[in-house]
């Protein structure tokens, strides 16, 4: 439906027009009327008109005067021009203002229901076209995103290989030919603990939310991006500004209002490993080290890190040899890593050589374990990370790339598998299988039961008496 106003300073004029169209048969909706530009102004004020019909000659404003008014506050109005006077000069500064028709008085009112159903159908063809623009541009910029994570995961991990030679046409087969000459500034962000229980889904939410943090707090506007590897390592980008370098110490700042931010708005706790200045050539290097940082971190979490001056400890793993293991680690090639790193240490004469047909449990295998021994207890993602001798984010991805779910997710289910033997096999209470697990809440119990389970505990019970 439209709408239309009827601007005249003669009130029978804007009478006979409402009167004798048939607006219903035009589709219009609401009819306003004004007799001045002043009035007519307000109206705009209030509403979305979609064709204007004025008068020109009018003693408070021209007709002229208010059209260029129009084209500044909605420009999206088609105008409809009545005249008693065929002036020339009228009619060309119509034509220049885009003014959609120009009508001479008296004005018959099927010429006048034509050219308003013109200026009607030429709205309703805007309006399809703005629409089209809309959902174009959503999509393309969805496309465009897509395109540039893709870029970013293929450099960090080396998929792409840039070179002086090759680098104008890989960022022009990526549609980033912006990017050229430009130093980047890798941060990685660390999610190390939940201070509340998150489901997988949850996590992932949250972890979205994150990220959109990071955009808002270490981002200036439209100068980088915020990426989640196919390895699920949250990764900010910032592009170094047009007039100058990135100031690490404003970042380091950003960084720990951000690491605040997090923990009292998503309940985390989380920690961001800034890199160095880099080019497109020194990204993928950058990245790796920060990797490598990450994976050293077992004690400290909440803090924020520079890659600046960071030396591996003396007497630790080579570092081509770790970033090979860290590599793999991020692929999941667990079995790869725990190979090679059996073999470095008998070849240290630090473990017996082990046979082709021996068999030793998994990082995953072993932090599952760790949790069949204590699911009376309450487990901390710190904990499992101890265990394993990792650091709590990166075991986190490793994981839930391995098993398909996040830690939390698998011990609630392990919790509640464990009450749900109880409850068919023996004849305990149910509060006291529920605190057996940990679980003194027992609304609480019975929710999460019932979410892992599809059906509540005195369900089962009845079911297996």
């Amino acid at each position: 439906m439209y709408k239309v106003l009827i601007v005249d300073d003669e009130m029978y004029a804007v009478m006979g027009i409402k009167s004798g169209v048939d607006w219903e048969a035009l589709q219009v909706s609401e009819i306003y009327e004004a007799y001045n530009l002043r009035d007519a102004l307000k109206v705009f004020e209030r509403a979305a008109i979609d064709v204007m019909i004025c008068d020109i000659e009018m003693p408070k404003g021209t007709g002229i005067e208010l059209l260029e008014r129009v084209n500044d506050i909605s420009p999206e109005t088609e105008t409809i021009f009545l005249t008693a006077h065929a002036h020339f000069d009228f009619m060309q500064r119509a034509i220049q203002l885009d003014g959609f028709d120009y009508l001479l008085k008296p004005i018959e009112y099927d010429v006048l229901k034509s050219s308003i159903a013109r200026a009607l159908e030429s709205v309703r063809q805007e309006r399809e076209m703005t629409e089209l623009r809309a959902r174009y541009n959503e999509t393309w910029q969805k496309r465009k995103g897509l395109i540039t994570e893709k870029f970013w995961n293929d450099v960090l991990t080396r998929r792409i290989h840039c070179t002086s030679d090759n680098v104008l046409k890989i960022l022009q087969e990526h549609e980033l030919l912006s990017l050229s000459g430009t130093t980047f500034m890798p941060v990685l962000v660390s999610v190390e603990s939940w201070m509340r229980e998150y489901s997988t889904r949850d996590e992932e939410m949250m972890e979205y939310n994150i990220r959109k943090a990071a955009e808002e707090m270490l981002l200036d506007p439209g100068r980088g991006e915020v990426i989640q590897t196919k390895q699920g390592v949250n990764v900010v980008i910032l592009y170094g500004p047009e007039d100058g370098e990135i100031r690490e110490d404003t970042l380091y700042d950003r960084c720990m209002a951000y690491l605040e931010s997090c923990r009292r708005y998503f309940h985390c706790t989380l920690s961001c490993y800034i890199g160095e200045p880099s080019t497109l050539f020194e990204i993928g290097e950058t990245y790796q080290r920060l990797l490598e940082m990450e994976y050293g971190n077992l004690n400290k979490s909440n803090e924020v890190y520079r890659l600046a001056g960071f030396v591996p400890e003396s007497g630790q793993v080579p570092a081509a040899k770790l970033r090979n293991w860290i590599q793999l680690l991020e692929l999941g090639k667990l079995e790869d890593v725990e190979r090679d790193l059996k073999t470095c240490l008998a070849a240290q004469r630090l473990i017996p050589a082990l046979s082709e047909k021996e068999s030793h449990p998994s990082v995953i295998q072993r932090v599952q374990g760790y949790i069949a021994e204590h699911l009376h207890e309450p487990i901390t993602r710190e904990q499992l990370a101890c265990c394993v001798h990792l650091n709590p984010a990166y075991l986190s991805r490793l994981f839930k790339r391995e098993t398909g779910e996040s830690i939390t997710d698998y011990i609630l289910r392990e919790r509640m598998e464990a009450a749900k033997v109880m409850i068919r096999e023996s004849s305990m209470p149910i509060s006291d299988v529920a605190k057996s697990l940990g679980y003194y809440n027992f609304s609480h119990f019975s929710k999460m039961f019932k979410k892992v389970h599809h059906a509540s505990p005195q369900q089962i019970r009845r079911k297996s008496v």
